[in-house]
């Protein structure tokens, strides 16, 4: 019988924001060898030091989105099939951010914390920063994501918040949040498409992290790539220590986030 450790970090409350929004339902994580010669070529010139390198179909108009990493830090591009970049995604250390964006979020953010920012480019004429804050729900709970833009000057644009729900507390509430969790475990263990990968296919982020959380014995019992309709591509990573009566199943996004772990009994 499963117990659920560690439910949803981002991914769900995530999908509200407005970038987010506009890739959850069309990415399909394929071979390089399927993408145009010429994007590809024109994204090596230009990204001269991209590293873990992964190709989507990014839409049915035969668009590529490339998703990568440039000196640690999380970078996405879309392609046409023309080689042309349309628009770029590339994630900004906090401490390079403009000093007005640094006061705005000092200001009027007091109760969050940021998480991420990046720069946003869609064509020559739209530039903006997009800041990811966390606001704290408690210990038990996710915390809430919003999205706050910046213009290239670092003038304030807009605020996307999450849609909160009230919760009433019933007496079978547990049970009835463990058959959620249930559901979605399910949900992401049914995928419409499994490849069974090595340890060193990994994104840099999960390798870490399983260093960080688990001791030298437990060995990488499954490793896949999965896609489902609702999730988009996922990794699946199986932990178990032998002679141990359970294993870990962990589920990361495709950059190396983790999005949840479950324990299993065996």
């Amino acid at each position: 019988m499963k117990k659920l450790l560690i439910v949803f970090l981002l991914l769900g409350l995530t999908s509200q924001l407005s970038f987010a929004q506009k890739l959850i339902d069309t990415q399909k994580l394929i071979d390089t060898k399927k993408v145009p010669v010429i994007v590809t070529k024109r994204f090596a010139k230009k990204h001269r030091n991209a590293k873990e390198v992964k190709w989507f179909l990014y839409d049915k108009e035969h668009n590529y989105l490339v998703k990568y990493f440039t000196n640690a830090m999380e970078c996405e591009s879309v392609y046409d099939n023309s080689g042309k970049e349309l628009s770029s995604k590339t994630e900004v250390p906090l401490s390079k951010l403009n000093s007005k964006i640094s006061e705005d979020i000092r200001t009027n953010h007091k109760d969050k914390k940021v998480d991420k920012a990046y720069l946003i480019i869609k064509g020559p004429r739209e530039k903006y920063y997009s800041v990811i804050l966390l606001k704290s729900q408690g210990r038990k709970k996710d915390p809430l994501v919003y999205e706050a833009q910046y213009n290239f000057n670092g003038s304030y644009l807009t605020l996307y918040e999450p849609d909160i729900v009230d919760e009433v507390v019933e007496e079978k509430g547990a049970d009835k949040y463990e058959q959620k969790m249930e559901e979605e475990t399910e949900e992401l263990e049914g995928s419409y498409s499994s490849e069974k990968i090595s340890k060193g296919d990994l994104p840099s982020p999960i390798i870490d992290y399983i260093k960080n959380n688990y001791d030298v014995a437990y060995r990488y019992k499954e490793i896949y790539a999965k896609y489902n309709n609702k999730y988009g591509d996922y990794y699946y990573v199986v932990l178990k220590k032998q002679g141990e009566k359970k294993k870990f199943v962990h589920f990361f996004d495709m950059y190396g986030k983790l999005i949840k772990v479950d324990e299993v009994e065996l």
